[in-house]
């Protein structure tokens, strides 16, 4: 759940007064957007509110990812895809801000891209001969942007089981590939793993709650380990996969 909101803690400490920012200050929404090259999906709002007593600076930026099989990311620039208004701001004690994201990339893309927006704190300048610890959020918004036309297919290529090596538990795994040109999402789906008389599905919500959206980018595949202690006696799994894609 890497694309979930995070906090960085930056300190700088010396002799004297020792102060700190409100870790929960900013909040940021949506943390997941889906958007298209063309047309209104285009275009896509995203809102920081603060609630602490003090102004907070702001600024955007963009990196472009990629996910390996274990859901590991790679990053790479961005490039002139987006236009970000505005891509800084001084958030007022109470306000909230609406940062404007518009794709004005090819409009014919290949295949689906998926950025990562970071929302970041940007530490301020202390009076001469004041010492403090800021605690600087940023927060990260997952945008997948997909072709024009096109739609989404995921498959279910593998089924087992894996041992938690702190806990020593086992949990069912699944893996998926994505054949087609449009990223998939794990959450739009029902899954169903069974043994030895032993079954669980799980429904969108749960997935969402549990695994997360679970993105699968055009021509990859992910393994997945889902959120449940199989009882002792189920040695094997199998599962069935019933993908309901948006578009």
């Amino acid at each position: 759940m890497w694309f979930r909101n995070f906090a960085l803690a930056l300190a700088a400490f010396s002799a004297g007064l020792i102060t700190a920012l409100d870790a929960n200050a900013l909040s940021v929404s949506p943390i997941h957007v889906e958007m298209t090259t063309t047309g209104n999906g285009s275009r896509a709002q995203i809102t920081v509110n603060n609630d602490s007593s003090a102004p907070v600076p702001v600024e955007v930026t963009l990196e472009k990812f990629s996910l390996d099989e274990a859901g590991n990311r790679k990053t790479a620039k961005a490039g002139d895809n987006f236009l970000v208004f505005p891509p800084q701001a001084l958030i007022q004690p109470g306000a909230t801000q609406v940062f404007r994201v518009q794709w004005v990339g090819d409009p014919a893309i290949a295949q689906s891209e998926s950025f990562m927006m970071s929302v970041n704190q940007i530490p301020v300048k202390l009076p001469a001969g004041q010492s403090a610890v800021q605690v600087v959020m940023s927060f990260g918004v997952m945008i997948n942007v997909a072709p024009p036309q096109g739609q989404s297919e995921l498959k279910l290529v593998e089924s087992g089981v894996t041992t938690d090596k702190k806990t020593g538990k086992r949990h069912p795994t699944i893996t998926v590939t994505n054949p087609s040109k449009v990223h998939g999402l794990l959450q739009n789906s029902v899954i169903r793993v069974s043994g030895e008389g032993w079954s669980k599905t799980y429904e969108k919500n749960e997935i969402t709650e549990k695994v997360g959206i679970g993105l699968v980018q055009p021509g990859k595949k992910r393994k997945f380990i889902l959120p449940v202690d199989l009882p002792a006696n189920v040695a094997s799994v199998q599962a069935t996969l019933d993908y309901k894609p948006k578009r």
